[in-house]
């Protein structure tokens, strides 16, 4: 062999291979997708149908993707998850493989997921925790907007902006994009080690790169149904949005131009299904379902291996949170918008601890509701998985009378998050349609504008203290109480009885 030869013969065996040919169309392809799992492995309770039954958890989810990819063909399925896979069970306060929620791993290695896209609830336990569980991941961790600070260099290992896939006969490109608020959501200290670009930027610069190479462009979204359609009016060539982040149940697709939106709802329990078929590089048919993953619809037997993890890890979460404390004699639901009866029992709890004069609770973090019957040291972390510590400070009247204006605003409008109150009340009517203020009391008297208040709330409260409380930054005497919102729930479903304290702290009077 010649030198001139051998040299050539090593260009060739170096130079990249060239993507797989794509066949000629039309191409068959299904799309299952999840969402906002948040550690939810058991069959959780479904409550937009009869009775509340539980429904889903991996085994189910698992015998249903093997079903529909047997029906479909393996080589024609995508599965994708939307992220928050972390916080909301114990299963992510257990160290496995270097991480907390670590146990998730091999959950979605049986499944036999393909990509996911980073949420925020992946930063609860710190960006060095995400950072471990990422990188110890089977499946690929997408997301276009979050970067190392200052660079375009994808922020955690193993991640990538997107991801073309070869399958079904054509190139499927998935772009992931975590929400744009993350500054609101997050640690404040690990969130200024990051670089967080706006969702549609990210997204439209991977769309023109990925298009010239792909036959349909999905995009793998946390930011909220809501923001999908925002995104989709906003970014062009975007054929399928798969979202997450708002935990909605969208049993029909949204249609926003030529881009498809969907969503599976939360907690495991449901299944979104596509079925499409791509043509001369756009979809020409379009079918989605939202299949409840019931009990006792399966065609196929439970696997074993994922029957074997979910048991090893509900007895690991067993030993630890099945202690029997109380006894609720009925349902005490959660809103993120107005007053609900959780909030009104888990601001009694932590007032009564404390002391304080008023005790508050964000909406956002009464993550499930608390069900009649039996109450467990898990029923209480499914309502409070964060275990925020409890933080005591000192407000004027005049802060105060701000936080009840928000509170009727929220009220007023469903716009905004309610914060949930104790030892604070207030009653307000519409007055030529515009919500009015009529009285406020603290302890049942009338509330001192220039009277100094002692008030308890999580540390995710005072942390993001412009975004619930206003103003610009936070008391000098803000002071961690040392325990944390778990503790104290724990503590008050010992003492007392589960149930709605009934009274109502904001009430609109004609």
């Amino acid at each position: 062999m010649t030198a001139r030869l051998g040299a050539l013969l090593l260009v060739v065996a170096c130079a990249p291979k060239p993507p797989p040919a794509v066949q000629d169309g039309p191409h068959a392809l299904t799309v299952l997708h999840t969402n906002d799992i948040h550690a939810h492995f058991e069959p959780e309770p479904a409550e937009w149908l009869d009775g509340r039954p539980a429904i889903g958890g991996f085994v189910r989810l698992e015998q249903e993707v093997r079903t529909l990819r047997a029906a479909r063909g393996k080589d024609h399925t995508l599965t994708l998850d939307g992220g928050d896979q972390l916080t909301g069970t114990p299963i992510t306060e257990i160290e496995v493989e270097g991480s907390f929620g670590g146990a998730m791993h091999a959950l979605f290695d049986e499944v036999g997921y393909d990509a996911w896209v980073i949420g925020n609830h992946e930063f609860d336990k710190g960006l060095e925790n995400i950072s471990r569980y990422v990188q110890n991941h089977p499946t690929l961790p997408l997301s276009s907007n979050l970067l190392k600070p200052g660079s375009a260099t994808p922020l955690l290992p193993q991640q990538e902006k997107s991801h073309i896939f070869d399958i079904a006969g054509m190139r499927v490109g998935v772009i992931g994009v975590t929400t744009d608020r993350l500054a609101g959501l997050m640690n404040k200290g690990d969130f200024a080690l990051l670089t967080l670009l706006p969702e549609a930027q990210a997204v439209q610069a991977e769309v023109d790169l990925l298009d010239p190479q792909t036959d349909l462009i999905v995009v793998l979204s946390h930011i909220g149904v809501e923001r999908d359609q925002t995104l989709a009016s906003e970014v062009s060539g975007i054929d399928l949005i798969v979202g997450a982040h708002s935990h909605t149940r969208l049993t029909s697709a949204l249609r926003i131009g030529d881009t498809y939106v969907v969503q599976a709802g939360s907690h495991n329990r449901s299944l979104g299904i596509v079925d499409l078929v791509e043509q001369d590089d756009r979809i020409t048919e379009f079918r989605y379902e939202l299949r409840d993953l019931l009990p006792n619809t399966a065609t196929v037997a439970p696997d074993p291996e994922i029957q074997g993890l979910v048991a090893t890890y509900k007895a690991s979460v067993d030993r630890v949170y099945g202690e029997r404390v109380s006894e609720a004699t009925g349902l005490l639901g959660r809103s993120y918008n107005h007053e609900s009866a959780l909030g009104r029992w888990i601001t009694d709890a932590l007032r009564d601890r404390s002391g304080a004069d008023i005790a508050l609770y964000n909406g956002g973090g009464l993550r499930a509701d608390l069900a009649e019957g039996p109450v467990t040291r898990l029923v209480l972390f499914q309502c409070f998985p964060f275990q925020n510590p409890v933080m005591q400070f000192r407000l004027t009247g005049q802060q105060v009378l701000g936080l009840v204006l928000q509170n009727i605003a929220a009220d007023a409008d469903e716009k905004r998050g309610f914060l949930s109150t104790s030892g604070l009340t207030w009653t307000w009517r519409r007055n030529v349609g515009a919500p009015e203020l009529v009285t406020a009391l603290v302890g049942g008297q009338p509330l001192h504008l220039t009277r100094m208040y002692t008030l308890v709330a999580s540390s995710y409260v005072t942390e993001q203290w412009q975004k619930h409380l206003g103003g610009e930054a936070q008391p000098q005497d803000l002071e961690p109480l040392g325990y944390t919102d778990f503790d104290v729930a724990v503590e008050y479903a010992r003492k007392h009885p589960v149930v709605d304290p009934g009274d109502i702290r904001g009430a609109q009077v004609e």
